[in-house]
């Protein structure tokens, strides 16, 4: 059981655990404003969960297509204080985006991205850390057709899948608007990065950093001001 300030997450029985990316990619999210939000590959919803402390009165719908890992999500956001707000689908995003007409104002995702890395024994590992079942194309085409025209899509993958998708999204016409490098340590190199996209072509996107730890390995004051209403953090 993972305990943030304002709710739990059991990840047992998810392919994917709570980790620090889901973490970074749902408070950096740009979803003020949004009415409707789209977690795409949910695993235990703690993205979902992020989002609907952040956005008082979204509505959040989230997609896995793992049975197991639904499920996960299901009893998480029933378990909290906005269960009203979320749903689950057991689904894939690409038959979301082919079955309905509806559009969202905000659109995350931790998708999968090895693409030529050695694979798991395990076929629901593989699912949700491969981009086989995701495909970067097969994405940007689910996200064009569900974001809502002044919608956004925010996603964090590492920086080389990073602008590989970016440089995808724009056969989408969607076009990146920001750009957060996250680092380890100040003085590192960076190990991911979070994005926005939008239906709108900026000339330059907004680039700004991040850094979890300080140079003395302590998390630094940026990422608890970040997660500040998420974490319990000792004063």
């Amino acid at each position: 059981m993972f305990r943030f300030k304002k709710f739990a997450v059991n990840d047992e029985g998810a392919t994917m655990k709570v980790g620090t990316d889901a973490v970074l990619l749902a408070a950096l999210a740009d979803s003020d404003g949004s009415a409707s939000i789209l977690d795409i590959g949910s695993g235990c919803g703690v993205v979902a969960l992020i989002m609907a402390q952040r956005n008082a009165t979204a509505f959040i719908h989230a997609v896995e297509p793992d049975k197991s890992s639904a499920l996960c999500a299901l009893r998480n956001f029933e378990a909290s204080p906005w269960h009203d707000r979320l749903t689950v689908f057991e689904n894939t995003a690409q038959h979301i985006a082919s079955t309905t007409r509806h559009t969202y104002d905000c659109i995350v995702s931790n998708p999968p991205y090895f693409c030529r890395s050695l694979k798991s024994p395990s076929e629901r590992r593989n699912m949700a850390r491969h981009s086989d079942s995701l495909p970067f194309d097969e994405l940007a085409a689910a996200v064009e057709a569900l974001l809502s025209p002044e919608g956004t899509f925010t996603a964090i993958l590492p920086c080389p899948e990073a602008d590989e998708f970016i440089a995808t999204a724009k056969g989408q016409n969607l076009f990146c608007q920001k750009e957060i490098l996250i680092f380890s340590k100040p003085q590192g190199k960076p190990l991911r990065k979070v994005f926005v996209l939008g239906r709108n072509a900026t000339a330059m996107p907004a680039v700004s950093q991040l850094a979890i730890y300080d140079n003395n390995g302590q998390y630094s004051e940026q990422y608890r001001s970040l997660t500040a209403d998420l974490y319990l953090w000792e004063s």
